[in-house]
């Protein structure tokens, strides 16, 4: 049996009653939060085996990053000074690159780097949909970080066809789901609307039924033309495409609604669906005129909406504190000042978070009988003393920087800065190594002034073919939607 303790924090629990400790104490056995109560002097001399003053400290669960896809995550800083379209033309030619033989080193240090990076922001949950889901789940599980990893499932996108995909995912999920002591668990993730056949789509809603327990994730409503692409499927659109197919309820993760309107937040509500939101990725990149997430409509519903990165090496940041303000700030600015207030932010970040990933049993709030997936936050600092309001300090001002030490499960993976549970110097070289290896392939330069893309858009150095698959698609929904 393992013991910690905790003592002298500032807790914010983020239970439901929305209970703050000014000095508070928790303690966890095996993993689990016993007790988290007022600091007593006999917390000072527990006999716990770790024992951590936590004083100057604030205690918080640990984030969840609730969309996230991590494949291509050494390309940071080459892409970020592109515009919205040309980074989507050069992602989707990423994808699809054969000819530049990515692998399976590249990936994995994509994957290494990205679990530390994580660690180190705290974030000690990962909601995931890649094309190596095997890969996640391992660097997830061997970094001691808890994960939801689904196969990105997408045929008009990728080579492989639907059956080929299918199969991969099932194999997936009898391999991985539930491994690494209950960590890391699968999900079913079709890419959504705009990359898959109606005949994928019908073997998601087989899959699903096969395994009824697991989450399915995609994306939706995140292109104006969204209703086309459904009808390409033969659907009117998106969420009736999910119905449809018995696929739209309680255990369904929707990301992002970027053209989603009031009806369809109806809609989502009264199936029981949750929304993945990722501000940051699409203001940076300009998500369309006039076109901004219906968070009214789905707050007026009573919709869960949780905050993801979604691809953070498009633009640089992996901080979901700064992701936080972002969605305040973006939202006040196309709907009128409060459309958030700070605790329902950390909510975001948290207890909505993991009750979106059906996860709320076991993380999201630090109260006893939940697992021990504890942040703590440095704010001993002239740059955040003195405060009041701590939940808008947490979310205006404190940053990623301000993490000290990360535990989950019980177990100290970042102590006091100091990196527990991976080899900081080996995934670094590792990183450097496949980045350099790729750039030379594709021809981009980098210097620290910037990065210059290569002369010949890598669009038009990859096959055609699924790009095309993907354009027959959108025609087929253009005619469809023009049909009596």
């Amino acid at each position: 049996m393992s013991e910690l303790v905790i003592h002298d924090a500032v807790v914010v629990t983020m239970e439901r009653d929305r209970r703050l400790l000014e000095r508070g104490t928790i303690r966890v056995v095996d993993g689990t939060i016993t007790d988290v109560a007022p600091t007593t002097a006999a917390d000072w001399h527990a006999s716990a085996d770790r024992v951590i003053d936590a004083d100057g400290m604030v205690a918080m669960p640990g984030l969840v990053d609730a969309h996230r896809h991590t494949d291509f995550a050494l390309v940071q800083g080459l892409f970020s000074d592109l515009e919205g379209e040309a980074v989507l033309k050069e992602a989707l030619a990423l994808y699809h690159s054969a000819d530049l033989e990515l692998d399976e080193s590249f990936f994995e240090a994509a994957w290494r780097l990205a679990c530390l990076r994580q660690l180190t922001h705290g974030v000690t949950t990962v909601n995931a949909m890649d094309f190596t889901p095997e890969l996640g789940a391992r660097a997830l599980g061997d970094a001691g970080l808890r994960g939801v990893v689904g196969p990105e499932l997408a045929d008009l996108l990728k080579p492989a066809s639907a059956r080929t995909q299918l199969a991969e995912a099932r194999a997936f999920i009898e391999n991985y789901h539930e491994s690494y002591g209950g960590r890391v668990t699968a999900s079913i993730a079709p890419g959504g609307e705009a990359g898959c056949s109606r005949d994928l789509w019908a073997g998601v809603a087989d899959l699903r039924r096969e395994y009824p327990d697991l989450l399915l994730h995609t994306h939706l409503y995140d292109t104006a033309e969204a209703e086309t692409l459904a009808a390409g499927t033969g659907a009117s659109d998106p969420l009736t495409l999910l119905e449809d197919l018995g696929l739209l309820d309680e255990r369904t993760l929707l990301t992002h609604l970027l053209h989603a309107d009031r009806e369809d937040a109806h809609r989502i509500a009264d199936a029981g669906a949750h929304v993945l939101h990722c501000p940051t990725v699409y203001s940076y990149f300009r998500a369309g005129e006039r076109t901004w997430f219906p968070l009214p409509a789905l707050r007026e519903f009573d919709v869960t909406v949780a905050l993801g990165l979604d691809d953070p090496f498009w633009f640089d940041c992996w901080d979901l504190f700064q992701e936080a303000k972002h969605a305040r700030l973006l939202a006040n600015f196309e709907y009128g000042a409060q459309q958030w207030a700070s605790y329902d932010l950390l909510e975001t970040l948290t207890i909505d978070a993991a009750d979106a990933l059906g996860m709320a049993d076991e993380i999201g709030s630090l109260e006893a009988g939940k697992r021990a997936d504890v942040l703590l936050l440095d704010v001993d600092t002239p740059r955040l003393r003195p405060f009041s309001n701590l939940p808008s300090v947490l979310t205006n001002s404190v940053t990623a920087g301000d993490v000290s030490t990360v535990i989950v499960d019980g177990e100290v993976l970042l102590d006091d800065g100091e990196v527990r549970s991976m080899d900081v110097t080996d995934v670094y070289e590792a990183a450097e190594r496949e980045r350099e290896r790729l750039q030379t392939r594709l021809g981009w330069e980098s210097s620290l002034a910037g990065s210059t893309p290569p002369e010949k858009s890598l669009l038009r150095r990859v096959s055609a073919r699924p790009i095309g698959r993907l354009v027959q698609h959108y025609a087929r929904g253009a005619v469809a939607k023009h049909l009596p």
